[in-house]
């Protein structure tokens, strides 16, 4: 197994999960998983149905508090909190894709955008104080507007944008969550199987826009084409358990990982 070194020292810009244990009851659902996320970087997680994939994400974004461990985001301690995360710079995509059926496609994915200051990326607001008045507001509504039109053309569905999502195909609607969660320009982008129900096709142009986002990239997936192919780094997991931590080529030489994720899909 390849051990994850925590250093003392953690540049800023960089998630850190260090030793994360949860319980729930007598179940263990992580044990003691240790992983860095460098800005700029695609790291990948993995491992079988239970292995404790969406139990993480949901560490990192506040979900599930930790029995031990800590968090690290940009050099300090962090205690993740859900209503946090947008202002912040950290956007993520559900397995399914949670929409509003009650509002147009373009209006979903301003709910993205809305939690910034007009002109300024996610994480990037003027320590945490916003100005008030009418004017200000109608500049961010401005442009959460143009900023969700914008995030929509770069997933390939703005014609969709006044129509109401329950409708649209599911391919369409996958494309949509994503929008939604780019539409907020953030700094780290969660991304819980967006895989899910796509063609090789579709499959296909996800890797294209998840190499050109230009930003950091948590991705978990069952898909293993698309992440061996758009991964700098692999964390595989087994019953909670890390059991390996490496390049794609490292992890699809790995006999741990062969035996219990990769051989299982053979």
């Amino acid at each position: 197994m390849h051990e994850v070194a925590v250093s003392t020292k953690t540049p800023a810009h960089e998630l850190l999960l260090d030793h994360i244990t949860v319980r729930f009851g007598g179940l263990t659902a992580l044990d003691d998983v240790s992983l860095r996320v460098p800005a700029g970087r695609i790291v990948g997680v993995i491992g079988p149905n239970g292995a404790g994939k969406t139990t993480l994400f949901n560490v990192i974004c506040g979900f599930v508090t930790p029995t031990s461990g800590e968090i690290t985001l940009d050099g300090k301690p962090w205690r993740p909190r859900p209503h946090h995360l947008n202002r912040l710079g950290i956007a993520r995509t559900l397995q399914g894709v949670g929409q509003f059926s009650g509002l147009t496609v373009l209006e979903n994915v301003q709910v993205g955008a809305r939690g910034r200051a007009p002109g300024k990326a996610a994480g990037q607001e003027a320590d945490g104080v916003r100005p008030a008045g009418r004017g200000w507001r109608a500049g961010r509504e401005r442009q959460s507007e143009q900023d969700a039109f914008a995030a929509l053309e770069r997933c390939g569905v703005a014609e969709y944008a006044h129509e109401h999502p329950g409708a649209l195909p599911y391919a369409i609607r996958k494309r949509i969550e994503l929008a939604r969660a780019l539409a907020s320009r953030p700094r780290i982008l969660m991304l819980d199987e967006p895989a899910g129900g796509l063609d090789a096709d579709e499959i296909h142009w996800l890797a294209g826009l998840i190499r050109e986002t230009g930003t950091t990239v948590l991705l978990v997936e069952h898909h293993m084409d698309l992440v061996m192919s758009v991964c700098d780094e692999i964390l595989v997991l087994d019953f909670g358990k890390p059991i390996a931590l490496g390049s794609p080529a490292e992890i699809s030489a790995d006999e741990k990982v062969t035996e219990a994720y990769l051989g299982a899909t053979a």
